[in-house]
């Protein structure tokens, strides 16, 4: 089956998550009707297994569901209620892996099957493991439903393959501070760094090669088979806008001609702008944003100077890439390190 990138025009969203959300908020009283208000959603799609629908509706129904609560933090809060056993295949092969590096390799590659508006991305840093989320496609409206919700869900996942309720746990978020952001460490019970660079839970690497209490090798190996099926009928590959990404990525976070990233993904240069127009984003968008992201990063490491930083991410000249980073964060890289509390070795920037 011939997959491709869906935009936040296809209907290419699992609603595993908005159904719990529905279903939870119509239990507790709240008008259905007014739920689904202008999204095209019925009742009965958030309770089909199979339905898929588009970002556009995603959206609509988070905003709608936010304002007739009237609770900003609706998405942490109700990922904090979620069961991750729901997500299914990919939970039920995680928890009977052996350790929980591959647990985390297994939700790594195959989260998407039921949440799939997000990539989880699996690091080894030092002495700490980083359980990284990213949008596949720009959420900016609803990036705090979206990245709020990850954290708390991903919490309890994390609780649940390894059958611990004191994990030492810390987060980041590449957003600024919601309203009562104290709301949200009290959901998550630990301490939230905002602005950062990335959107991440963090743990003891100690929990790394932990034998995990639900190890099975035989039913882990059945899931991941089915896994692995349930990827290869599906229709839709990863999003657009991930792809573009993990093209600029492996391009070393230097700049790349649209034609060259098209190229790259098997497609034409209309084509590609076209998919993108679909998503309401641009290749330039996701490129600034790639390497604002690294250039954050980058900042974050003591003693790194700025002429470097600007060198590894492809700019001719430091004063360019200063430009770009006020163009980004409006802040300059020494004003950005100076509020974060990242200072460089004196003379090397």
């Amino acid at each position: 089956m011939a997959h491709r990138g869906f935009t936040a025009k296809d209907a290419a969203l699992t609603i595993n998550y908005i159904g719990f959300i529905y279903r939870t908020l119509v239990a507790e009283g709240y008008c259905a009707d007014a739920l689904l208000k202008n999204t095209g959603l019925g009742h009965d799609d958030l309770s089909n297994p199979d339905f898929r629908c588009t970002f556009e509706q995603h959206k609509t129904f988070a905003a709608n569901a936010m304002a007739l609560t009237g609770d900003p933090h609706l998405g942490p809060r109700m990922g904090a209620r979620y069961n991750p056993i729901h997500i299914g295949l990919p939970i039920t092969a995680a928890i009977s892996s052996d350790v929980l590096s591959t647990a985390l390799e297994v939700l790594q590659q195959y989260l998407s099957l039921n949440f799939s508006i997000i990539s989880l991305e699996y690091l080894h840093d030092g002495d700490n493991i980083l359980l990284r989320w990213q949008p596949v496609l720009d959420v900016k409206e609803i990036d705090y439903f979206v990245i709020g919700s990850c954290l708390t869900v991903g919490e309890n996942l994390l609780k649940l393959v390894l059958q611990r309720e004191d994990l030492p746990l810390r987060a980041d978020m590449a957003l600024s501070p919601p309203p009562d952001p104290e709301v949200l460490e009290g959901l998550l019970g630990f301490a939230v760094r905002f602005d950062a660079p990335f959107n991440q839970l963090i743990i003891p690497d100690q929990f790394l090669q932990q034998p995990l209490p639900g190890t099975d090798p035989l039913m882990h190996q059945n899931m991941v088979r089915l896994c692995e099926k349930q990827m290869a009928e599906s229709f839709f590959d990863q999003g657009i806008e991930a792809q573009v990404r993990g093209v600029i990525i492996r391009n070393h976070y230097h700049p790349l001609a649209i034609d060259a990233a098209a190229a790259a993904l098997g497609l034409s240069e209309r084509s590609l702008r076209r998919q993108l127009s679909n998503s309401a984003t641009s290749y330039k968008k996701i490129v600034d944003g790639v390497r604002e992201a690294r250039a954050r990063e980058l900042l974050a490491v003591n003693g790194l100077p700025v002429t470097t930083i600007a060198y590894d991410l492809g700019f001719s000249d430091p004063s360019n890439f200063a430009r770009s980073f006020k163009r980004w964060v409006g802040l300059t890289p020494h004003e950005y390190r100076d509020q974060n509390g990242s200072d460089s070795r004196p003379g090397q920037d």
